[in-house]
């Protein structure tokens, strides 16, 4: 910076000018020093990232350099403001290569004796504006959503409007009705007696009552017992019978084409059709519907305006009954009369719908508002309460707590006047108007969204949201999106974001530590997952104890922990790597059978420009070296706290231990195994329950028998011990056997089902000795059985369990022992 030609004059005040240079250019913000011709005297660090000119390009510029055009000519007068009274403002900047951004500026006159400028503070406001821009978008989309709300109630208002005329319509069909029975009772004489039948018909509203009157009515009529209806499908293709009497009553549903038979000749003329011969009428159609007993057959048409919907049926099955003019003269009126109360009852069932749909969706619309969760009132522009429904429990109060009150009797004054003053906004600009603003309730600060709209002359409606639980999900989330979520350590997102942060600074100081958790893949094959993960819980625990709560710890990866420290101390490293260790001993201390292994390296930056990244894979290199060098002394620890854990769990004693091993060992010389085998034959005796340790205790300890499904869990032990002796150099060699050293002779053990001599000869062995020991001494279920006894139990199971040779000879052996 002290190419600057104009910065000793703008510094000169300040005693330290160095100091104060060195100051500014660690602000995030830029910092600019103009002079009253609008020269730049000084710009620091922040601006010259900002802009991309170089430290001798600015001060040999104008502040007009950094506008954009449009803005250039502002400069003056700004600068002008910024002399007499400071002044803030919002404005847009380009860079050296001609990308243009938002700021918010903020200028002050700078008092000097010798010389007058002005400091501006600038910050880049991009995110802010993308924010603003994005709300002003939602402000509008919710506007558009009331505008749609307003139109669906507009069209609710008509759809009522044209039911009431509905209703008018069906008011003046049923006084017409009346009209035309009483004109045809006068004019002819013989519907007097069809009077109580229309009635009766007329005050049927539900159609399929009117036809079941209609068939009862016409029979009785015409004086039979035999009656039907035929109604036309949807299709208007097919006739269905939907009624019947006498012989028809079992015959309902039958269909017929709606161009055949009698039903197809009166839906051809629209008039009555009598056939009194039907027996000769049945010989000409013989695809009619065929009844050997009728004689004779009326049908009169149904209809709903002049089109024929069906046909009233009746028929005679007596020879001496035919159907003459006076049986027509009276079914035809009453066919009439029929499908005018047939046409009213579907009308009237039609309306019902209508109106049952529309009080449904009034209800449902009603049920809606009720439902709705925030808390609605109605204001005027004084903000006095004339309506509300205060939601699902707004401070659990009722409504009547608020009407007829002011906002400043309910809410706290700050609150009420922001209110007020954004109900007058809103009423004035018709713009919907957003405020959120805190409130304590029952000793806890809750969160508040306010939305103000105009309703109605001179009134507000305002509704308030409660938003505690979205706030408090948002900062949740936040914070998931930084940490890990089983140890609650920084994740590597956000570790990753504090590399490039922290490479971006002049002269950071800072130091990285690797931690890697040894043998984590032993302990995830013994105990299982569950049990790796209490692990890397405890880790994160051990590394929070051994540093400050503003240090950065984070796991990037499985087993993989990193500390991030702004310092550049070698002293305070080792320190660091003192404290983790003192703390994991204290950690292993209380837990023996379940130790913890971690391998450390660290990195001190020691450069004025640093290389995050080099300084990352040389705290990695270091930790991995620390790995190899105490890796065996890992594993074997990790192995001896399984084998505590077994013996805690399998109530196995080192007496047990030895007794087995030096029993299997002379069992075997006498079998003839080779000398070199006699060591892994040993391990096999110690190790070969190690996968019981990956068995839950409910299992392991139960006293009673196992059911099934326990015992396919209490089978796996083979299969887990055979991982973690993989994993194990020093038992590698008696992997296999571990896998194998419960399968039985005859081929009925597990997990491999092997039979005879393919199960390995130290399975056997060791099957043998390890079943005579455990019957010969105490358990804490059992008490021991005499050897005697012992041996009698293996020979009763060889050929099965066991290899009978095998038992013939560890007999022998007992003899001699």
């Amino acid at each position: 910076m002290n190419s600057q030609p104009n910065q000793p004059a703008a510094f000169a005040v300040l005693g330290n000018p160095a100091l104060f240079r060195h100051i500014l250019d660690q602000a995030r913000d830029i910092v600019l020093v103009v002079a009253a011709d609008t020269r730049i005297l000084y710009a620091n660090q922040a601006a010259t990232d900002a802009y991309g000119y170089t430290d001798a390009e600015l001060p040999a510029m104008s502040v007009r350099d950094l506008r954009v055009p449009d803005q250039m000519p502002l400069v003056q007068s700004q600068l002008t403001a910024a002399f007499s009274r400071g002044i803030s403002f919002r404005s847009i900047h380009q860079r050296k290569n001609g990308d243009q951004f938002p700021v918010e500026v903020s200028s002050q006159k700078l008092h000097a004796a010798d010389f007058e400028a002005v400091v501006s503070i600038v910050r880049d406001i991009t995110d802010t504006v993308a924010a603003e821009n994005s709300l002003l978008a939602s402000q509008q989309q919710e506007q558009c959503l009331n505008e749609e709300l307003r139109a669906v109630n507009e069209e609710l208002t008509a759809m009522n409007e044209e039911l009431i005329q509905s209703e008018e319509n069906l008011r003046r069909q049923f006084e017409e009705l009346f009209e035309k029975e009483a004109k045809i009772r006068r004019q002819n004489s013989i519907l007097s007696s069809l009077q109580e039948t229309a009635i009766g018909l007329m005050q049927r509203k539900n159609p399929h009552e009117v036809l079941s009157a209609i068939v009862a009515d016409a029979t009785r009529l015409t004086g039979t017992a035999h009656g039907f209806i035929y109604l036309l499908d949807s299709t208007g293709k097919v006739f269905r019978r939907t009624h019947g009497l006498g012989i028809y009553a079992h015959d309902i549903g039958r269909e017929i084409s709606a161009s055949r038979g009698i039903v197809g000749l009166v839906r051809r003329t629209g008039k009555p059709a009598a056939i009194n011969d039907y027996a000769a009428w049945k010989a000409r159609n013989p695809d009619s519907v065929q009844y050997d007993e009728i004689t004779a057959v009326l049908q009169v048409p149904l209809k709903s305006g002049s089109k024929v919907i069906g046909t009233i049926g009746v028929t005679y099955c007596d020879p001496n009954k035919k159907f003459d003019a006076e049986e027509l003269a009276t079914l035809l009126p009453f066919a009439e009369m029929a499908s005018i109360a047939l046409d009213n009852a579907t009308l009237l069932q039609s309306y019902s719908h209508e109106l049952a749909e529309r009080r449904s969706v009034e209800k449902s619309l009603q049920a809606m508002i009720d439902a709705i969760p925030d808390t609605m009132f109605v204001l005027d522009e004084s903000g006095s309460f004339l309506d509300c429904n205060t939601g699902k429990g707004f401070f659990n109060l009722p409504r009547t707590f608020f009407i007829g009150k002011n906002i400043d009797q309910v809410f706290p004054s700050a609150i009420a006047a922001s209110l007020r003053s954004h109900i007058n906004r809103a009423i004035e600009t018709g713009v919907l108007q957003q405020v959120e603003y805190l409130l304590p309730v029952g000793g806890e600060i809750e969160y508040y969204e306010t939305r103000i709209a105009v309703s109605g002359n001179r009134q507000a409606l305002v509704i308030c949201r409660n938003v505690t639980d979205r706030k408090r999900m948002e900062d949740q989330l936040k914070h998931l999106s930084l940490h890990d979520a089983l140890t609650d350590c920084y994740n590597r997102t956000f570790f990753e974001e504090e590399m490039r942060r922290f490479g971006k600074l002049r002269d950071p100081q800072v130091s990285l530590l690797m931690c890697d958790v040894d043998g984590l893949k032993i302990v995830n094959d013994s105990f299982g997952h569950d049990a790796g993960d209490e692990i890397l819980k405890s880790v994160a625990n051990i590394l929070r104890a051994s540093f400050r709560p503003s240090d950065l710890i984070a796991r990037i990866g499985g087993d993989e922990f990193v500390v991030l420290l702004p310092c550049g101390s070698e002293k305070i490293m080792t320190t660091a790597c003192s404290h983790i260790k003192q703390n994991l001993n204290d950690y292993n201390t209380n837990h023996p059978t379940r130790p913890i292994s971690l391998s450390l390296g660290y990195a001190v930056a020691r450069k004025a420009l640093v290389d995050m990244n080099t300084l990352f894979k040389e705290a990695d290199n270091n930790m991995y070296r620390e790995k190899l060098h105490q890796k065996n002394s890992a594993r074997s620890a990790i192995v001896q706290g399984l084998v505590k854990a077994l013996e805690a769990r399998d109530f196995i004693t080192e007496g047990h231990g030895d007794r087995l091993q030096n029993l299997v060992e002379k069992f075997a010389r006498m079998v003839g195994v080779p000398e070199y085998s006699l060591p892994d034959l040993r391990l096999l005796a110690h190790f070969h329950d190690i996968g019981k340790v990956g068995i839950p205790d409910q299992i392991l300890f139960k006293t009673g028998p196992l059911t099934e499904d326990e015992w396919k869990i209490m089978r796996q032990h083979c299969e887990i011990g055979h991982r973690i002796a993989n994993s194990t150099p020093d038992l590698i060699p008696i992997a296999d056997w571990i896998l194998k050293h419960q399968e039985w002779w005859n081929g009925k053990g597990y997990p491999l089902g092997l039979q005879g001599e393919s199960i390995p000869l130290e399975c056997r062995i060791l099957a043998i000795v390890d079943a005579f020991d455990a019957m010969t001494n105490d358990r804490p279920y059992r008490k021991a059985l005499p050897p005697a006894v012992a041996a009698s139990e293996l020979e009763r199971c060889a050929g099965t369990q066991f290899d009978p040779g095998l038992v013939e000879t560890f007999t022998r052996l007992l003899v001699h022992h």
